[in-house]
């Protein structure tokens, strides 16, 4: 694992191999600016939200600037990974060094980048950074909107944009982050189309520019950018006496489950992942202390079907005009996207699932997406497992759902309207609705150039040949004793092991398989025990404790205790694949509305010696 030290808002690093960031004069090397703001908005911003944006500025930049390992799987462990350490100067160190904040800002990171982090802030030196510089192309006023939403300049924040401004007729402020001028580009010509068609009354756009400052990143996943983006939105939102903002995303990429067992691309990036999001709130709401929402209006659509909303509210010509690709420094004017990123072949093969390939025009890809030969550099290989992946989600069972994806488990209890059953079934439903979409498009070029593939005039090395080539080699068949797999994990779910101990000495509740909880999460656990304790002794029903009783036990407020409990179901999710059991959100902690919280009575307590010890490693708090 690569570690580093970031010392941030100094112009040279204080130890050898450490890297030096700054947002300021001199030594600057970091770009962060917001345009298109009202003076009394930049009057209003308190100094917490100025200190937020710069901790994204910097967690950003530093993701660009230091390389992960191959994109093979023989290098995930040992290379990818990478353990950042920042230093970095802020106006509120006491808000920033607490507790709850450290742990929401390292676990909500962590599981976004899959890094490790750690920070160290320290009382920003007089005289601080003024907020002025960050600000340009101030305005006299500024138009209240209905909602604040990110902007990417893709087909799904323009699908959002247009069904909320064309056919919802709500009135938008677009926040849109660039770091090359080309993304701000394809961002103002989509919104100046919006307004040339008559709803520049419903819009404001607000380009916010953050990149490093001439040098050429030399990581382009970009898995901290919707950490990035977010502090954007929350920063223009409160700016806007809003509290709260939407992420225009489809399913399918905010679940992001892995496409292909031995490539990582930046398909496998978790950017706008419940998981992520709920943590981003929790984050937000902690240090403003005030309920902040981040919305998804598109997370129940596929692709297919958010393209499919541009055209019903009238814009499908205006597709060719979104960009999707991720590899924003190859691209030209003649070919927009490469066609053989992830996101490029998603994009496509939504454009012609939904039959807009019209709109989308083929030239503007370098690779095509079907009849291109992908041998030579080997992009074949992502595009064929895409093709695997989901052809397996068109043949799976409801049963095999969370058996096969168990990255789904994460995501259950992490949408705030639905039980952990209901999102399961959901989540099913979108994956095979998006896998019909994918067989479709496959079919139907498969009907199209029957001819072609008969003679051999396709490339043997294009997606579509390969699809019905013999000896397919990406494809990976299940196992041979796949079905006892299933029935094993079957018998696990009607006879699990639901047992646990205390160690009051060590602050832990100790688990079967080594797991742990310890910290705040212990913490939590301890201030139920008793009840649960005494109930069980005496054999009578397990009283709920009520939210004001449990905070007073925990010593914190009953908002961070709620925040807490989020926290505590999170680190469960390793203790449910570990078992194979799929918990849901009241399966260790039950909540009863006007009641309060409980320990679930279907758990029992054993002895402290009957649990294996626990591995450090597997430990969560």
């Amino acid at each position: 694992m690569k570690r580093c030290l970031i010392e941030c808002g100094v112009r040279q690093a204080s130890e050898d191999g450490a890297l030096a960031m700054n947002v300021s004069d001199p030594g600057k090397n970091v770009n962060l600016r917001i345009d298109s703001i009202s003076r009394s908005m930049v009057g209003n911003i308190p100094d917490l939200l100025i200190d937020l944006l710069e901790i994204a500025a910097y967690v950003y930049c530093v993701d660009q600037r230091i390389k992960r390992g191959t994109e093979m799987l023989m290098d995930y462990g040992k290379d990818w990974r990478r353990s950042l350490t920042f230093s970095i100067p802020v106006r509120h160190p006491e808000i920033w060094n607490g507790e709850e904040v450290q742990e929401l800002l390292v676990e909500t990171l962590g599981f976004l980048s899959d890094d490790s982090y750690a920070f160290r802030f320290r009382k920003a030196e007089a005289p601080v950074q003024p907020r002025d510089p960050y600000f340009h192309e101030l305005l006299d006023a500024f138009q209240e909107n209905d909602e604040v939403a990110l902007f990417s300049g893709g087909v799904d924040s323009f699908a959002g944009a247009v069904n909320d401004i064309v056919t919802l007729g709500k009135s938008v402020t677009l926040v849109g982050h660039w770091s090359v001028p080309k993304v701000q580009n394809v961002q103002a010509t989509l919104v100046d189309a919006l307004k040339q068609r008559g709803y520049g009354r419903r819009l404001s756009y607000v380009p916010v520019w953050v990149s490093n400052t001439d040098i050429k990143p030399a990581e382009y996943t970009q898995r901290t950018r919707s950490f990035l983006f977010a502090c954007i939105g929350l920063v223009v939102a409160r700016m806007s006496g809003k509290d709260g903002f939407s992420f225009y995303e489809n399913g399918v990429v905010s679940i992001n489950p892995p496409l292909a067992g031995d490539v990582v691309g930046g398909r496998a990036t978790r950017t706008t992942h419940p998981k992520v999001l709920r943590g981003l709130e929790d984050l937000f709401s902690t240090l403003l202390d005030r309920q902040i929402e981040i919305r998804t209006p598109l997370q129940w659509l596929t692709k297919k079907e958010v393209t499919e909303t541009i055209a019903a509210a009238g814009m499908a010509d205006m597709i060719g005009s979104t960009v999707s690709c991720t590899r924003t420094h190859s691209r030209t004017r003649r070919h927009t996207h490469c066609g053989v990123c992830s996101q490029c072949i998603d994009r496509r093969f939504a454009v012609l699932a939904a039959g807009m390939a019209d709109h989308d025009p083929a030239d503007q890809y370098k690779k095509d997406l079907l009849l291109s030969d992908r041998s030579v550099d080997d992009s074949l290989r992502m595009a064929m497992h895409y093709v695997s992946f989901f052809r397996k989600i068109g043949s799976m069972t409801k049963d095999r759902f969370l058996v096969d994806l168990p990255e789904i488990v994460s995501a259950l209890d992490h949408f705030p309207d639905l039980t952990a059953d209901e999102a399961s079934a959901h989540l099913f439903d979108l994956f095979q609705r998006h896998a019909r979409s994918v067989e479709d498009v496959i079919a139907r070029a498969a009907s199209e150039h029957a001819g072609p593939l008969f003679r051999g005039e396709v490339p043997a090395g294009s997606l579509l040949a390969t699809c019905f080539a013999r000896g397919d080699r990406v494809e990976i068949a299940p196992s041979s004793n796949y079905d006892q797999h299933v029935t094993a994990f079957v018998d696990r779910l009607s006879a699990p092991i639901l047992e646990f101990a205390m160690d009051h000495g060590a602050g832990q509740v100790l688990f079967h398989g080594g797991y742990c909880l310890e910290g705040a999460n212990y913490r939590f656990v301890n201030a139920l025990i008793e009840s649960f304790r005494n109930a069980k002794r005496t054999r009578s029903e397990i009283p709920f404790m009520t939210p004001h009783d449990v905070a007073a036990t925990m010593e914190v407020s009953e908002q961070s205790m709620r925040q807490q409990l989020r926290r505590l179901r999170d680190a469960l999710d390793p203790l449910a694949v570990m078992l194979g059991i799929p918990l849901d959100q009241d399966s260790f902690i039950e909540t009863k509305e006007r009641a309060g919280y409980r320990l679930n009575p279907a758990w029992h307590e054993i002895a402290l010696g009957d649990i294996q010890p626990p591995n450090p490693a597997a430990s969560q708090e």
